[in-house]
């Protein structure tokens, strides 16, 4: 008796502690909430946006030379001499501490005329890279937006694994209060009553690891959004498909919308500017230079003048002309050629991954789709199955084992159709991906 009071306090203690474990409040949390948070608050895309204001300020002519420089310069000597001065007629002087000083102050202002397009080509160059700095931004982008969902819809998933195991738990145990009462009216086992215990343990234990799973998704969640990772968020459980493109109006146009193509374009631009700043070595530097200075000086009193001021300006025009380098630039422009070529190798190599990955993300899409279709179907076949069965077990045509068979071949078929239906959604938004088209899929 006292064993059978143990075992009938165990399933209880799990009840309360899944009951108090569950007890939190959560806020609901839709997609486009969570897109919004993404795009605002997530690492990632914030060092994207930074490098883009660098990129800019590269590309300004501010940064490249175009504009002439001007120094000021400035100076001052003070000097305590002892000395002696001997003159022509004779006489002599002994100075000790003699003072003496000078000051000067100048300006001065240089401008490179030509610098045999060296500008023209940075600055080309540095546009460039601006535009690649916000293909990286989009390139974040779409990457966090995958992250994004994968983390989300595993959330949804789990939620409604929970919630169908929780129905589990809730028949399981309303299969115990049944085999109790039966039991106290003489119509049951002890044995029936142990193993409905049993079961619900199991399906109790179930729900806890279940749980944890929930926890561990959300801090993942909130992680991709930076929020707080013990913000516990109830999500939008419901899945709408895409009516999707065909799959020749996606590949339509690839080369033009994915961002890794359009990278690799990138790199081949940049390629050919650094092969262009290769020849600016060939032409001549000219640049001119202004100066204008004034200085003043007091002497001490051996010195023949007492004091001396003097202005000025000075102007000249440079010419930089680098006729042989020792064949230094010929080895730059070879390597520079050699570049660009392996960078239009490294695009042509790209694309054809690119139509391989698109290849089998459309099949894998076809293929998920298939399955979640076709377990649809076996849930409903399941849950004829379990019902016929739970009312067999009523009236006692069927032992337990079945029953619980019945009910495990249930919740399996539910589990299988709901990671089936978000697998197919996630491999929906795989092909918008490599389509280039993410930002405009239905999420």
């Amino acid at each position: 008796m006292k064993n059978y009071m143990f075992k009938r306090s165990t399933p209880f203690i799990l009840s309360l502690f899944l009951g108090l474990n569950l007890a939190y409040a959560q806020e609901y949390l839709s997609k486009d909430r969570a897109v919004e948070m993404a795009l605002e608050k997530n690492f990632n895309i914030k060092i994207a946006k930074n490098a883009i204001e660098i990129a800019e300020g590269n590309a300004s002519k501010d940064n490249l030379g175009y504009k002439p420089t001007v120094m000021v310069s400035g100076g001052a000597n003070y000097n305590l001499d002892n000395s002696t001065a001997v003159f022509q007629d004779g006489r002599e002087t002994n100075l000790t501490f003699a003072a003496s000083n000078s000051v000067n102050a100048g300006v001065g202002v240089n401008y490179v005329l030509f610098d045999g397009f060296n500008r023209q080509f940075n600055l080309e160059r540095n546009l460039q890279s601006y535009t690649a700095s916000q293909l990286n931004a989009r390139l974040a982008l779409e990457n966090v937006l995958l992250q994004l969902f994968n983390a989300y819809y595993e959330v949804a998933r789990l939620e409604v694994d929970t919630k169908n195991l929780k129905e589990l738990l809730g028949i399981s145990k309303e299969r115990l209060e049944r085999a109790r009462v039966s039991y106290d009216y003489g119509v049951g086992t002890l044995l029936d009553i142990s193993n409905a215990e049993v079961d619900v343990n199991t399906d109790s234990i179930a729900v806890l690891n279940q749980e944890q799973l929930i926890r561990n998704a959300r801090h993942n969640l909130n992680f991709i959004l930076n929020s707080d990772v013990l913000t516990d968020y109830e999500v939008d459980t419901n899945v709408a498909f895409a009516p999707l493109l065909t799959q020749e109006q996606l590949l339509t146009g690839i080369k033009g919308a994915n961002v890794q193509l359009l990278l690799a374009a990138s790199d081949i631009r940049l390629s050919e500017i650094d092969e262009k700043l290769t020849t600016t070595t060939k032409l001549p530097t000219i640049s001119l230079n202004g100066d204008y200075g004034i200085n003043r000086s007091k002497n001490n009193p051996a010195s023949f003048l007492d004091r001396i001021q003097s202005n000025g300006l000075t102007t000249s025009l440079n010419v930089n002309w680098a006729v042989f380098d020792g064949g230094r630039r010929k080895v730059q422009e070879q390597n520079a050629k050699i570049t660009r070529l392996n960078q239009e190798l490294n695009f042509d190599l790209l694309y054809q991954q690119i139509l391989r990955d698109f290849e089998n993300a459309w099949s894998t899409y076809q293929n998920r789709l298939t399955i979640w279709k076709a377990l649809e179907q076996n849930v409903i076949t399941s849950r004829l199955n379990f019902e016929r069965s739970e009312e067999r077990y009523r009236l006692r045509q069927i032992t337990s084992l079945a029953f619980r068979e019945a009910q495990s071949n249930y919740i399996s078929a539910l589990t299988n159709r709901n990671r089936a239906k978000y697998d197919a959604k996630l491999s929906e938004l795989q092909v918008y991906s490599i389509a280039g088209k993410i930002q405009d899929a239905q999420y």
